[in-house]
């Protein structure tokens, strides 16, 4: 019998595709619903295996830090990622798609050639997940700027363009 997805588990490998810390991810309210529409879309079957992989990659990166002290060495982790999840024909699209649900709120329908080798589920086409969704995206954090049409940032705020910050930017190499 297979046990469901572990929400812990889905919020460490969502730290580590956003870049976000899970204090952020927390605070959108939102982490329970994206990890219930992650499932929907692509079984928990698909999630766990994800999340295995994720697992695996942490550890790869651990086995060749000095001590379990030592911080992750972030090139062998993301080489690590690389290898587990975005170059795998079943994992990579998810991961993907996960990290798109995070920063933009909606869940973009999986590349039809991976719905035809892994399968149609109820909740595999492109969807918001709820109307915060838009609203709490990590990309008006990223860009430091608040949603337009939502969360009024006051008078004058949109004089100056939108600043990227540099520690978001450092995860876009994957």
């Amino acid at each position: 019998m297979m046990t469901a997805p572990s929400f812990e588990r889905f919020l460490s490998l969502s730290v580590d595709l956003t870049a976000f810390e899970e204090t952020d991810l927390l605070g959108t309210g939102l982490a329970h619903k994206y990890l219930a529409k992650v499932r929907e879309a692509c079984g928990d079957e698909v999630v766990t295996a994800l999340l295995d992989a994720h697992r695996a990659a942490r550890a790869d990166a651990a086995g060749q830090a000095a001590s379990a002290a030592t911080p992750l060495d972030r090139d062998l982790f993301d080489r690590a990622l690389r290898h587990r999840i975005f170059g795998d024909d079943r994992l990579g699209p998810v991961a993907r798609q996960v990290i798109k649900l995070w920063y933009v709120g909606m869940w973009y329908a999986l590349p039809p050639d991976w719905v035809d080798h892994y399968g149609p589920h109820t909740g595999a086409g492109t969807s918001t997940v709820t109307a915060a969704s838009y609203q709490e995206g990590l990309l008006w954090r990223a860009i430091g700027a608040n949603p337009p049409g939502a969360k009024a940032p006051g008078y004058g705020s949109w004089a100056q363009p939108p600043r990227i910050d540099d520690r978001y930017l450092k995860g876009a190499t994957r």
